[in-house]
């Protein structure tokens, strides 16, 4: 290699370096900040000499802004199977240790792959969460199942992976057995789940139901129907000291008070957050939420934003939460 080429790099070498597109670097060069623009030598010539080139000084200055040095929450996220936000609230806690450093233009925090595998084998389970669908196993939270007139549920379930879950069932003799145990000893699903796409509608319906005392309660049989109704993609459950199920503004159709009518009666009983309303067809589930419109001047409106974000919370949420405060007050 002789002595150009150890001094300058052009558009493809300097772009490799920096780990962004030749597209990219372009626009680094005619950067309206100085301390990030990239400068060729040849500014001026560079048609003529076939392109760009630059300083390898110039372009390793650069790096502190386009190269990170270590993981971003997100890519830790990724790493665990997590997501963002349970990074962000590992970092709140004390959990990860992490510092904060600039990237792209933006300041960001860091996480040491040293520090995250550290994490990973004090806590071998972090990479699970509990979900309460699988669509590659066809699997959801109290799915009923069957052998030989006996009754189970699934009522745990956890997301290890995009391609694998682990999943419990529960049977009438109060016996815990995972899903390939059950499947394996002849317990089969008795209802399966045709796909819902998303509910664009804002906002969740909530119900706070008692923990069912057997496995044929009409609270599992009423969370059976919302899950094939209104679809996995449209709930969520929590499930503690009693069950919270929140649901989107959804139809139940075919729920009428001529041939349901304790079950209306029970979801009317339960609801906490919306409304019950028997329409010809069927129940609407209404979540009771109405939007106002409101204009304040768009610097304030990035103030707003940007305390949302130091709780890493939407805008939305955050004003919900200062409204609760201040009617509470």
């Amino acid at each position: 290699m002789n002595e150009t080429s150890r001094e300058y790099w052009d558009v493809v070498q300097a772009a490799a370096a920096l780990g962004i597109t030749t597209t990219s670097l372009y626009k680094l060069v005619n950067h309206a900040n100085p301390d990030k623009r990239l400068e060729p030598v040849n500014r001026s010539t560079h048609r003529g000499d076939g392109g760009y080139r630059f300083r390898v000084e110039e372009v390793e200055r650069l790096k502190a802004y386009y190269v990170k040095p270590d993981l971003t929450p997100a890519e830790a996220a990724q790493r665990l199977g997590r997501s963002t936000t349970f990074i962000h609230k590992l970092l709140q806690e004390n959990k990860l240790d992490y510092y904060e450093g600039e990237y792209r233009g933006k300041r960001t925090y860091f996480i040491r792959e040293t520090e995250l595998e550290r994490y990973r084998l004090e806590n071998p389970d972090a990479g699970k969460y509990e979900t309460i669908y699988d669509g590659k196993h066809g699997l959801f939270l109290y799915q009923p199942f069957a052998r030989n007139g006996q009754l189970a549920r699934l009522i745990e379930l956890k997301r290890v992976s995009n391609k694998k879950a682990e999943a419990m069932l529960l049977t009438e003799d109060g016996e815990r057995i995972s899903y390939e145990e059950a499947v394996a000893s002849g317990w089969r699903a008795q209802l399966e789940l045709e796909p819902r796409k998303p509910n664009t509608a804002y906002g969740y319906a909530r119900f706070i139901f008692p923990l069912p005392r057997s496995l044929d309660s009409i609270i599992y049989t009423l969370i059976e129907e919302m899950f094939k109704q209104i679809g996995p993609a449209n709930m969520r459950i929590v499930a503690g000291g009693q069950l919270e199920v929140e649901v989107r503004k959804s139809v139940l159709k075919g729920i009428l008070p001529a041939t349901h009518g304790e079950w209306i009666d029970k979801l009317r009983l339960f609801i906490r957050q919306g409304e019950i309303v028997v329409k010809y067809d069927g129940i609407l589930i209404d979540t009771g939420l109405s939007p106002i419109t409101m204009y304040i001047p768009e610097v304030k409106k990035q103030m707003l934003t940007r305390l949302a974000s130091q709780q890493q919370l939407s805008l939305q949420e955050w004003l919900e939460r200062r409204l609760d405060e201040l009617l509470e007050n």
